[in-house]
């Protein structure tokens, strides 16, 4: 009986929070790219770099969203 009565001590003591998050360093920091080329002249160009903007905003709001949760977590 006193058996049992550790493994399900030590079964309810196993069952906590969710282990942390990965750490910063494992995240991918590496820049975002953006729009590399010149100042566009054409209408097409034009699009194709507010495309390009855009899609690297969206990139490092992303991973800075993903290292404010790994500060948040670790207050």
């Amino acid at each position: 009986m006193r058996r049992l009565a550790i493994t399900c001590a030590l079964l309810l003591a196993a069952c906590g929070a969710d282990p942390a998050p990965p750490p910063l360093a494992g995240l991918d920091l590496a820049p975002c790219a953006g729009w590399t080329g010149g100042v566009p002249d054409t209408e097409q160009r034009l699009m194709r770099a507010a495309a390009a903007e855009r899609a690297g905003r969206l990139c490092a709001n992303a991973k800075l969203v993903a290292v404010g949760e790994g500060a948040g977590s670790r207050e």
